[in-house]
């Protein structure tokens, strides 16, 4: 009843080039939002099992004829390709270098388990590693790290989607490490590398192995390595592990908390030789309500750090605007705000998240006092630390305190060795050439500086960044990091400009925050010189 899929030009009828039949003709499909629950669906169609990798374009070559779907998006669950969401049949903004292509694991559905809702055990055995062993890495010891699975010969990582308390205590169980304390995500322990190899763990926390958790099923993932989960287990094999909390609330409005972890003989409280103990852990905290910024390169500017019952924590992103940072700049006395950053722009914080959905009016006379969620309570990441630029301390001379930062309007009468203006959004430049119009592509937004991928990167768009920069023709559109690796985020993906657009934000791309693009592929161009 759906139209007959293929996959073209590979070395099996499970990996090539994607073609769908329609109304008699064979046609390809645009990489346009393209992701690994859309190759799973063509996967699973076929009877391939599910998808491995998702090649680079143009690996199985270019089709030919028409190009039927254009931002594909399934679910996951859709019975075939032609019952995904897409803008409808040969509706679309593409060319055949962007023809997708899917690599299958040639797995028949019926010789797999179940599908998404296995519990599969398998018993391979490869350099004494078995298929679902565990080890934990990049902790300071080995009952602490980013979680790592063994499957047929390889490890990989665990993706933090649906990632708890519950799932942490069966890792922890299995590698011998007594009880899960805490569970981490958003690559706490650092990027892992290979492939991410389980998604949406759902353990009850009865199973004997991770593997034995409901998942998505082996390398069925929508993720990146910078949701690696990880985590933080007792360290002790041989008790019960108890984790207990008291808290004395005193006369004069402080606060006594002991958190003590004890081994126990299994029952639900600590026994009273534990009780003793824990006495010498109690720690006296008095709460305040200081603001800092960190990692800035001078004093009123960087990520937005708070205190709360004496632990220094970070603000998340999430509705952090302009008033929020003027509060924060008129508490440090730091004057009046310029921007308000997100996405972790002055480095990753640690420790706990402790405001998020932060919503001050501009008046607050200080940041606690603003709308919050609640102290600790947030659904985010270090990668969402939110920062501030302040303009600088309020006194007659400004920038005369050392550490200070002064920024004029457009650079006009700013004394030397002051740092120039912050750049608009969109603003763009070239690194790494051999003069400036020349060099890796970089454009400022969300108050820094990153990159552009290469996908579908040619010279009408190369045309427009030398345009933008004052620079003259295009002379040449490169890709695969030629100029170097950048940093920071990848802003832009299958950039398609026409050549006459005033700035690459007008061309046709995909959303900054949705793309399949690592630093490996940063665009660069060379542009003559007027």
């Amino acid at each position: 009843p759906y139209p007959e899929i293929r996959l073209a030009n590979g070395p099996s009828r499970c990996q090539g080039r994607v073609e769908i039949l329609y109304n008699g003709s064979w046609g390809t499909v645009c990489d346009d939002d393209w992701d690994i629950v859309d190759a799973n669906v063509v996967c699973r169609q076929l009877g391939c099992g599910h998808a491995i990798v998702l090649p680079a374009a143009m690996t199985f070559g270019q089709g030919s004829g028409p190009i039927f779907l254009d931002n594909v998006d399934c679910k996951g669950r859709e019975a075939a390709l032609s019952e995904c969401w897409s803008h409808g049949w040969g509706i679309h903004n593409c060319y055949h270098y962007e023809d997708v292509a899917v690599v299958c694991n040639e797995f028949s559905p019926t010789q797999a388990s179940e599908g998404p809702t296995s519990r599969t055990l398998t018993a391979s055995v490869q350099d004494g590693e078995s298929d679902g062993s565990i080890r934990l890495v990049s902790g300071t010891d080995t009952c602490r790290g980013r979680v790592e699975i063994f499957y047929r010969g390889n490890w990989g990582t665990v993706c933090d989607d649906d990632w708890g308390l519950s799932d942490a205590s069966v890792v922890c169980k299995q590698v011998g490490c007594g009880q899960a304390l805490d569970y981490k995500s958003n690559a706490y322990f650092g990027y892992g590398t290979g492939r991410i190899l389980l998604d949406n763990v759902n353990c009850d926390g009865s199973e004997p192995f991770l593997s034995a958790c409901y998942s998505l099923g082996w390398g069925i993932h929508n993720c990146g390595h910078h949701e690696d989960a990880g985590v933080i287990c007792t360290g002790l094999d041989t008790s019960t592990i108890t984790s207990f909390t008291t808290s004395v609330a005193l006369d004069y409005e402080e606060t006594l908390t002991a958190t003590a972890t004890a081994a126990t003989d299994g029952r639900d409280q600590p026994s009273q030789a534990t009780e003793v103990v824990t006495t010498g852990l109690l720690t006296f905290e008095q709460e305040s309500d200081g603001v800092r910024l960190a990692n800035g390169n001078g004093s009123c500017r960087g990520r937005v750090e708070v205190r709360h019952h004496g632990t220094w924590g970070t603000v998340c992103d999430d509705d952090w605007d302009f008033p929020d940072a003027q509060v924060v700049c008129r508490q440090l006395g730091c004057g009046a705000a310029l921007a308000a950053t997100v996405l972790g722009s002055f480095g990753y914080g640690s420790g706990p998240v402790l405001l998020d959905n932060v919503g001050c009016s501009g008046g607050e006379a200080r940041l606690a006092d603003c709308f919050h969620l609640g102290w600790g309570q947030h659904n985010c990441g270090h990668h969402e630390d939110a920062g501030v630029i302040c303009r600088g301390e309020n006194r007659s001379e400004p920038g005369r305190e050392r550490g200070t930062q002064c920024w004029g309007e457009h650079g006009q009468g700013l004394p030397p060795g002051l740092p120039h203006p912050i750049p608009s959004a969109g603003s763009m430049r070239l690194v790494n050439g051999s003069h400036r119009c020349e060099g890796r592509v970089e454009m400022f937004y969300l108050s820094q500086w990153g990159t552009v991928c290469d996908d579908a990167w040619d010279l009408r768009d190369a045309k427009v960044v030398c345009r933008q920069l004052g620079c003259g023709h295009a002379v040449a559109a490169w890709g695969e990091a030629r100029y170097g690796q950048g940093t920071g985020y990848i802003f832009l993906d299958n950039l398609k400009c026409k050549g006459h657009e005033p700035s690459l934000l007008r061309c046709s791309h995909i959303r900054w925050d949705v793309h399949n693009c690592d630093h490996s592929e940063d665009a660069g161009a060379i542009c003559g010189i007027l």
